[in-house]
């Protein structure tokens, strides 16, 4: 099937095999959208039940076919697809066959790996550049993956005896080739289970074996298959409507505890604006699949390199070496400490969708208060119109209310807000104490907050949802949230200050996330995640064990090899950070400072004695006061190098003696 290969030795990417082309109505116009629910698997099928006569020497019209999505079983099309002549091979050891089928014949067809085995080939998804221009050479990748040769043990798969007439009512299949992301439960053709999201990025484009340490025959998470099925139903598996497929525990319905559930939500689009950093954990910051896919808040230790690094350049595969990073470590350590979300921002509302064929081009969303009203707002009445998140209190600075609002409102804005806020009720994260992270770590209990299709947690319990929207119910695996009772909060709280004083002082809010970068316990992950494992507050998520045996050797010690890592139900160091980012800080900003006096006689009596107390905050002004406290270190003056920011007494006051003395 392969026709450039006689003529140019180009790549199959550069020349495929063949293409399928899905539209709407499987007719070729791109102008009606293909509508998929959020995280929905949908099922394709040829759109004519007549087979196309396939021409590898023909341009892409004539490797193409094709297809439409299903919208219910009237719809499953199991005919159709290419009509591969045999008398059109040319060269190699593939010889013409030219013989007519009698009616008395009967014929058996084996479909199988390469001699060598090693056979590589391309599965890929691009947008529809080449539909709406059959000229262009090739479209935007969407996925590419990279099947370096067949993983099951399956080798080659032999038919049924079918007679002509067999062959002249229906296909008949008996094999299917295919390439799949594996799920956690029960894989298609009893391959192994893999973990979804925890050693791999699915949402990278390229699915390459060649781009990380190890021997993946396509990478951690997907798998490409030869089996035999005796007809289409073995093929693939849909709901009732014909419409669903799945994934997450199965390829099936079988087992499923939700199987009738539209989508299980992984990832999570903003719907307003964010108030947490650690909401960046449903953000794609990686740059290859080989990372975790939730990457920053996270800090598990990668399992493509060893627990002494952050990064390598690998030559297995590649002469010029190809880079391997610690992306979670990498970026916490880039964005924790530079950066926050004050909720100054537009108040917003989702917009109306409108005509789907044309909602790319609308807003998606209304502005109910743009951002200039909420910030004159704010700094006219911070009591009475806080700002999204309501812990911001406001510092002037000495500016008049104008002035400031205009300072705030222009593009350096960003820059400059900072230092005209300061958080109430600031949590230092280098606290030992068990009840005030007890305290801190149920700061959402009781917390009413809208889920979609599903139930609020109860009052009782302190719920981490990983989306600000989230769906399903409660401690569902895949289509919930993570709550814990009083008693799981304390457990955490106790097994939390262990690692603190195991790891700190932390002198950074990255330090505090990440893991240690050295050969130990503390290398294996970040504190809060270190202690979610020691309180076995997963256990519920288990699914299965999964095989490390393809992963670089020096790295197979320190993986959790538990397919539901990262999935819904798994409480994560990120799900725990989205509560906490806002309010925590690696240093203490108010402190009580006691005072003793004493007066004597002259024979040293001491005739009287008092004792005294003050609290001292320390401000975003700097103690020469010429620099705003906006200036960048870089660029302070000498005394607010040395000296920094300026502290005020806040109180002072005559105490009683204390009682420990």
């Amino acid at each position: 099937m392969g026709a450039q290969f006689e003529a140019d030795g180009q790549g199959r990417s550069v020349d495929p095999y063949f293409f399928c082309e899905m539209t709407a109505d499987g007719d070729g116009n791109t102008a009606k959208p293909i509508h998929f629910e959020p995280g929905e698997v949908r099922v394709f099928t040829p759109t004519s039940p007549i087979p196309i006569l396939f021409d590898r020497h023909g341009d892409a019209a004539a490797r193409t076919v094709r297809l439409r999505p299903v919208d219910n079983l009237q719809m499953m099309n199991t005919r159709g697809g290419f009509n591969i002549p045999m008398d059109k091979a040319i060269g190699g050891p593939v010889k013409s066959v030219t013989y007519v089928m009698k009616q008395t014949d009967t014929v058996k067809l084996t479909i199988r790996e390469s001699i060598t085995g090693l056979y590589n080939y391309f599965v890929s998804l691009e947008d529809a550049t080449r539909i709406k221009d059959p000229t262009a050479v090739h479209g935007q990748g969407i996925t590419d993956v990279q099947v370096f040769k067949l993983a099951s043990a399956v080798k080659q798969v032999l038919s049924p005896s079918w007679s002509y007439k067999d062959l002249t009512i229906k296909p008949n299949p008996f094999a299917v080739i295919e390439t799949f992301h594996r799920t956690a439960l029960h894989s298609v053709g009893n391959q192994p289970n893999a973990d979804l999201v925890y050693t791999t990025n699915p949402r990278q484009v390229s699915m390459n074996h060649q781009l990380a340490a190890g021997s993946f025959q396509v990478a951690p998470h997907f798998q490409s298959t030869l089996r035999s099925v005796p007809s289409f139903d073995g093929a693939i598996e849909t709901a009732d409507d014909g419409r669903r497929s799945f994934w997450g525990a199965s390829h099936s319905s079988f087992g499923q505890s939700n199987s009738l559930a539209p989508a299980y939500p992984f990832f999570e689009l903003p719907r307003e604006p964010l108030l947490s950093l650690a909401a960046f954990q449903h953000a794609d910051l990686a740059s290859s699949t080989f990372s975790p896919a939730n990457q920053f808040a996270n800090s598990w230790a990668s399992p493509y390199l060893d627990l002494e690094q952050t990064g390598m350049i690998e030559t297995q595969h590649a002469a010029s070496g190809v880079p391997i990073y610690d992306t979670s470590y990498l970026t916490n350590e880039a964005l924790w400490d530079g950066f926050f979300f004050s909720g100054a921002a537009p108040v917003i509302s989702p917009a109306a969708t409108g005509d789907p064929a044309t909602a790319w081009k609308s807003d998606i969303a209304e502005i109910d208060k743009p951002l200039d009203e909420v910030i004159i707002d704010f700094i006219a009445d911070p009591i009475s119109h806080p700002l999204g998140n309501s812990r911001m209190r406001l510092v002037k600075g000495g500016f008049s209310d104008d002035l400031l609002a205009s300072r705030l409102l222009e593009p350096a804005g960003c820059t400059r807000i900072g230092a005209h806020l300061m958080v109430d009720g600031a949590f230092n994260v280098n606290s030992t104490d068990v009840a005030a992270w007890t305290a801190v770590l149920a700061g959402l209990r009781g917390e009413p907050f809208q889920v979609d299709a599903g139930s609020p947690p109860s009052d009782t319990v302190t719920a981490f949802p990983r989306f600000r929207h989230p769906s399903g119910k409660t401690d569902d695996n895949w289509n919930g949230f993570r709550a814990l009772d009083d008693d799981q909060i304390r457990t955490l709280a106790e097994n939390l200050v262990q690692e603190i004083k195991a790891r700190g002082p932390f002198l950074s809010l990255a330090e505090f996330v990440n893991r240690r970068v050295e050969d130990s316990d503390l290398g294996k992950q970040g504190a809060i995640q270190a202690a979610i494992e020691a309180s076995n507050l997963n256990a519920q998520a288990s699914q299965a064990s999964f095989s490390t045996a393809n992963y670089p050797t020096a790295a197979q010690s320190h993986i959790i090899a538990d397919t539901g890592v990262g999935i819904p139900g798994y409480l994560t160091q990120a799900d725990v950070l989205q509560s906490l980012a806002p309010v925590i800080t690696c240093r203490s900003d108010t402190f009580t400072v006691r005072g003793y006096g004493e007066s004597r006689d002259a024979s040293g009596k001491i005739i009287a004695r008092a004792w005294c107390e003050a609290v001292v905050q320390r401000t975003p002004e700097f103690v020469d006061a010429s620099d705003p406290a906006d200036t960048a270190i870089s660029s302070l003056s000498a005394i607010n190098r040395t000296f920094g920011r300026r502290f005020q007494i806040i109180s002072f006051q005559r105490i009683p003696k204390p009682a420990s003395l």
